[in-house]
């Protein structure tokens, strides 16, 4: 059965903000998902309810018959999953961006990757149209399959290896993870002193705008890169009663000034 054909359906194992958000977004665009799967019962019937979906619990009452089988899950409980899964020649995907495709070789004979590049909160709500889809497939058939689902969300699609795709993950972490986790320091350090964080919110959004022109690194600004050690000191002496603080600040500054070293300017 093809994705044309609106009988198309799908299993969703995981009740998390992805396996909700790729729920939400197939029955958006007309698929059917069919079945949810999730170990813990109040998580799992609510995404169900949701999507109109029948919920369960045990592993082994999982459709066999769905046309795609989404594991939206944890790395190490997909690690488990492979074990107990056995889905002969269905179309079986990972969401995952550090591990191989090939962990799913034991469930199926048609297996993939469906990896949206993107976090996924709690309430916030995303226009999936603009997220990068990357893919990857055992078989030009299957390729094909998760390429007409994908471009169904987005047309954002890309194809990487699970190589790639975990260096893919890797700038993810620093380009979201730790930035929004500096944005919290910053927030700390300013309500502390009892100064408004939204100060910071027009400088926070025209660096992330700097992204749309390139030569990141060349559009590095602060006294680091301007070598000037007087706002450094002053600065240390801020985050002297903040040891962790203090190394972090210390970490990014000292790879500024490599950075500038190494390359005559930034």
């Amino acid at each position: 059965m093809g994705l044309t054909d609106h009988r198309y359906e799908i299993v969703i194992v995981g009740a998390g903000r992805l396996a909700t958000r790729m729920g939400l977004s197939f029955v958006k665009h007309g698929l059917k998902v069919v079945q949810v799967y999730n170990r813990t019962p109040e998580r799992g019937k609510i995404l169900a309810k949701k999507i109109g979906a029948d919920y369960t619990h045990d592993i082994h009452e999982i459709v066999l018959n769905a046309d795609l089988y989404f594991l939206a899950v944890s790395d190490s409980f997909l690690t488990e999953l492979s074990c107990l899964l056995r889905l002969k020649n269905k179309l079986v995907v990972h969401a995952s961006g550090t591990m191989g495709m090939d962990v799913l070789a034991p469930v199926s004979a048609n297996i993939g990757v469906f990896y949206p590049v993107q976090t996924f909160s709690q309430n916030r709500r995303l226009d999936f149209r603009k997220i990068p889809v990357c893919l990857e497939a055992n078989s030009t058939v299957s390729e094909l399959e998760l390429t007409i689902l994908a471009k169904k969300l987005t047309q954002n699609v890309y194809y990487l290896s699970s190589e790639k795709r975990r260096v893919l993950h890797l700038g993810a972490v620093f380009a979201a993870n730790f930035t929004n986790f500096l944005y919290a320091v910053a927030e700390d350090l300013l309500c502390s002193r009892e100064i408004p964080f939204n100060l910071l919110e027009p400088l926070i959004l025209q660096t992330a705008g700097n992204v749309r022109h390139g030569n990141l690194l060349q559009r590095q600004t602060g006294p680091a890169v301007r070598g000037d050690a007087s706002v450094l000191d002053k600065q240390r002496a801020l985050l002297s009663d903040n040891p962790d603080y203090l190394e972090m600040y210390n970490l990014i500054t000292k790879n500024i000034i490599k950075h500038k070293s190494l390359n005559g300017k930034l």
